[in-house]
């Protein structure tokens, strides 16, 4: 398998910089995150500084995880590692002839990408962070979930609601204050309070053979087996737990940083780690292969 790291750079104005891959090479064309092959012994983040500043002129001087992703090619198959630059000196430039440019977050999904890097457009999207609901849901709510969002919450599963009119209110604050929503299970419900999505819990995840219509879908997810219904029905993102064992699942004990890594580095989704966590454990999250962090209590913004 051939080990690749790739760059998410943000300009000061949130584009992000991709390059063309030239017409004679494997998917030829097509834009790309830059980086390149990663040689034997060599630790990602230097080879991804040495990739940049030989195809861009860019030195960086800090990166972290972001996603890992493999993928078969009939080809080849391979590995890509992406970091996300969070500090880099330079203008960039195609020094090996390579058009490059800068593009608005939303223009992304427009383009033509390498298979193997469209999980990553899906993935830049979606916030660092998933909110789900407590339940039974505080009268407070109206003060506390736009203070939950504007904390990074950005994303928020409605869990444990079903009245139609409470859920229409719910999905209102959100969209105000900048957050997609998403419902349990119920299509048809979610297009009724104009809801931005659904979220399958593991019954509906597991008796689904087609992807409801929706803009955005996700999934619980406990085991591999989940996973791999998820991919195939070719959800936007899964919700995997437990990591730490919680009051809300009692007698369940948490699968550890190592397993929850085992189960998620490598998939074609992003997955946000859920149980125990809260936005502190961002980059634990992503060094262990995860997109992002979800849960209950660290993201409840009661104060």
């Amino acid at each position: 398998m051939l080990l690749v790291v790739a760059a998410i750079i943000r300009g000061a104005d949130g584009r992000i910089l991709l390059s063309q891959r030239p017409a004679h090479k494997h998917k030829g064309g097509c834009w790309e995150f830059p980086g390149g092959k990663v040689e034997a012994g060599e630790a990602l983040d230097a080879a991804l500084a040495r990739e940049l500043e030989e195809e861009l002129g860019l030195r960086v001087s800090a990166c972290q995880p972001f996603m890992t992703i493999e993928h078969h090619y009939p080809e080849l198959s391979v590995r890509l590692c992406f970091r996300e630059v969070t500090a880099f000196e330079g203008e960039a430039v195609g020094r090996e002839g390579q058009p490059v440019a800068w593009f608005p977050p939303e223009a992304l999904s427009s383009l033509g990408f390498p298979e193997a890097n469209e999980p990553v457009v899906r993935a830049l999207a979606l916030p660092d962070q998933c909110l789900v609901l407590p339940s039974p849901l505080p009268a407070e709510w109206p003060a506390i979930l736009p203070r939950s969002i504007r904390a990074g919450a950005r994303l928020v599963y409605l869990r444990g609601v079903s009245d139609a009119a409470l859920l229409r209110a719910l999905v209102q604050c959100c969209h105000v204050h900048g957050a997609r929503a998403l419902v349990a299970d119920d299509e048809a419900l979610a297009k009724q309070v104009g809801a931005d999505g659904v979220h399958l819990r593991r019954e509906a995840l597991l008796t689904l053979r087609q992807r409801p219509e929706m803009p955005w879908v996700s999934a619980a997810c406990h085991d591999a087996a989940a996973l791999e219904q998820a991919r195939q029905l070719n959800v936007d993102m899964v919700l995997l737990s437990p990591v730490r064992a919680t009051p809300t699942h009692v007698g369940q004990a948490g699968m550890g940083w190592a397993v929850f890594r085992e189960l998620a580095e490598g998939l074609p989704l992003p997955v946000y780690a859920l149980g125990g966590v809260s936005p502190a454990d961002l980059l634990q999250a992503r060094q262990s292969g995860a997109r992002g962090v979800a849960g209950i209590r660290g993201f409840w913004c009661v104060d």
